[in-house]
């Protein structure tokens, strides 16, 4: 199954599965809605979401959640990624059963390299396979029951297995570097809501300046607000690309003031108005699916 045809049932179905390449990808982000799991099955790619970049190769696997935002660069000939997905409804169905650790972990390290002999990528390989009978088998009486269930006992599962991994992780970070994925992490959960650097700092109980002192040690040539506006400026986009949503809509859903604010800050960032790019971006994807 083609992620081109992955992409327009997702809106719709509230489970599927792909054996794809992911170059829809490549020309504008995507917004996810719902939850997304992949596991790299040959070559590598990198995957942009929106301040950082993430490095899929090999036995590499990686869950986006709902709300991120992505987009594929640099992809080798041979990249490939079996993957499946569950829609926002049957995501809220579960998430409250998700350890919170697991979902700070995905914020921290969103990437996860098994190793060829690991268990976990037995497991993973393995799941792979249940989810392409199980989107094969959706239009069965249980279907729904159990891929509610499936979803979730992955999640659960991989938690097992990656936890450890999460505790070395998280103390091999030194004071300043510990704040500064922690602040990553909260633009990455709060910068739809909050774009004020006050904000921020607070959530660390630190001043703005040393916040900024904690940045510029770990992503020179950046401050906070650049990095809290990039993020913001990769969310409009995404949602431009990938969703029907008006500019009046997408700032709304932002907050920002009205859509003349969103507009100017837009073209502030990107030298163009939210509605030519949106122009643009339907122009690129017209393009893609008569060639495809």
């Amino acid at each position: 199954m083609s992620f081109a045809v992955m992409e327009t049932t997702i809106q719709t179905s509230s489970f599927v599965y792909a054996d794809t390449d992911l170059h829809n990808l490549t020309s504008t982000p995507m917004s996810i809605s719902g939850c997304v799991v992949m596991l790299c099955t040959q070559g590598k790619a990198t995957i942009v979401t929106g301040i950082e970049t993430l490095e899929l190769v090999q036995n590499a696997t990686t869950m986006f959640l709902n709300g991120s935002s992505i987009l594929l660069v640099n992809a080798s000939d041979d990249f490939s990624v079996r993957m499946w997905s569950i829609s926002y409804a049957l995501y809220e169905e579960i998430i409250p059963s998700i350890p919170p650790a697991f979902v700070d972990f995905l914020t921290k390290i969103p990437a996860y390299i098994h190793s060829s002999e690991a268990l976990s990528l037995q497991f993973v390989r393995v799941s792979m396979d249940m989810a392409q009978l199980l989107y094969l088998e959706r239009s069965l009486q249980t279907a729904s029951t159990r891929i509610k269930n499936f979803a979730l006992n992955y999640i659960l599962y991989l938690f097992d297995y990656i936890s450890p991994f999460l505790k070395s992780s998280l103390n091999a970070y030194v004071n300043r570097e510990y704040m500064y994925r922690r602040f990553i992490a909260d633009i990455y959960n709060f910068c739809e809501q909050e774009h004020d650097l006050q904000f921020y700092a607070s959530r660390l109980c630190i001043s703005k300046r040393y916040l900024s002192q904690i940045v510029r040690e770990n992503a020179p040539e950046q401050t906070p607000k650049q990095l809290i506006d990039k993020q913001l400026i990769f969310k409009v986009k995404s949602l431009l690309a990938s969703t029907d949503l008006t500019i009046t809509q997408i700032a709304d859903q932002l907050h920002f003031p009205d859509q003349s604010y969103l507009s100017r800050f837009f073209k502030r960032h990107t030298g163009i108005y939210p509605s030519e790019y949106k122009k643009s971006v339907k122009r690129i994807q017209l393009i893609s699916v008569k060639g495809f």
